[in-house]
């Protein structure tokens, strides 16, 4: 305190190098108020431009003087005039705000037809037999330039889009995450894919012949496979499973070749009949549904490229159950 009781500011002895560094936690609002002041030579001049208070921009005025000990401004007959350090730290003052302003007003652009991104997806095995084929189709077709990195969707997959290795996961994820958003394309059930010609299983599958027969368990993750082990548990049925695998991708040539039986996801089980060699039937009793999202990081929310691939398969699926509706007319 001065001898008159008012504070005193020392002009430090700080270069401009050093100040400019004292810029760094400074926000935008507080560099147009030097600005205004250093144009207006007036604190309530300043605080009218930028729609303050005179309070609360004489609070700011403080708490910036105290961040660069000095006084910044000080009265003269002419109005606040700026100290030597801040004519200094003048023109990096309006670089900054320059920048900031900028970078406020950035709108990243994305014209697919145009990219070349890779867009790193992690899905399940049985994804990719369903739903990666047809978003290729539809990505050749309208951005045949884009190019896709397939991963295999874990138990990590929240670390994984929050460390930013992925832009997308899509599959059945029961954990939540705060950091991640998600949105639903369809709602899966499960049946059941037989050897064409099976020697005990004909036309329809029994409960006695699905407890009796070989079956092959498929271990992978984001399929919801532990839901059919928490229904059959609850349900007291026993299934003799002799054969585990770690994905669906060579299981049609297993089933197609020996008498095991599977139970799978229903979309999965209806492209392996089409192909040949085996069939799907409907389960002897009911299991429950499970819903497959798509799953991204909050962070990627707004990114036009990740928002535009979102859009592509939520309208991959609304039409596909459009279609279903109106054929079920």
């Amino acid at each position: 305190m001065g001898a008159n009781g008012k504070r005193s500011w020392n002009i430090c002895p700080l270069n401009a190098n050093d100040a400019a560094h004292n810029m760094e936690n400074i926000d935008l609002r507080s560099l147009l108020l030097l600005d205004e002041i250093y144009k207006a030579r007036s604190l309530s001049a300043a605080a009218d431009k930028l729609g303050l208070t005179q309070p609360g921009a004489s609070l700011a005025l403080t708490r910036l003087r105290r961040q660069f000990d000095d006084a910044l401004f000080v009265r003269t007959t002419s109005g606040m005039q700026g100290t030597s350090l801040l004519e200094e730290l003048m023109p990096t003052i309006r670089q900054g705000i320059v920048a900031l302003q900028a970078a406020r007003s950035f709108r990243m652009q994305f014209v697919a037809p145009d990219s070349d991104r890779i867009f790193r997806i992690s899905m399940t095995d049985v994804g990719q037999i369903v739903l990666l084929p047809p978003l290729l189709d539809r990505l050749g077709k309208v951005a045949p330039n884009i190019r896709v990195e397939v991963s295999t969707i874990d138990k990590h997959v929240h670390k994984t889009l929050e460390a930013g290795d992925i832009d997308l996961a899509v599959g059945f994820v029961s954990e939540a995450s705060d950091s991640t958003l998600q949105q639903v394309l369809f709602e899966e059930r499960f049946a059941c894919l037989v050897r064409r010609d099976h020697p005990r299983v004909g036309d329809r599958l029994t409960l006695r012949q699905y407890q009796a027969e070989s079956h092959v368990m498929v271990t992978t993750s984001g399929t919801g496979h532990h839901v059919v082990e928490r229904t059959l548990e609850k349900l007291k049925i026993r299934r003799r499973v002799s054969v585990w695998l770690p994905s669906f991708l060579g299981l049609s040539t297993v089933i197609g070749a020996t008498d095991h039986i599977c139970t799978l996801p229903r979309r999965a089980a209806a492209l392996m009949e089409q192909r040949g060699g085996v069939r799907m039937l409907e389960l002897p009793f009911e299991l429950p549904s499970y819903v497959v999202k798509q799953i991204w990081h909050a962070r990627q929310a707004q990114d036009p490229a990740n928002k535009w691939l979102r859009n592509q398969l939520a309208d991959m699926y609304a039409q596909a159950r459009t279609g279903r509706q109106r054929t079920t007319r």
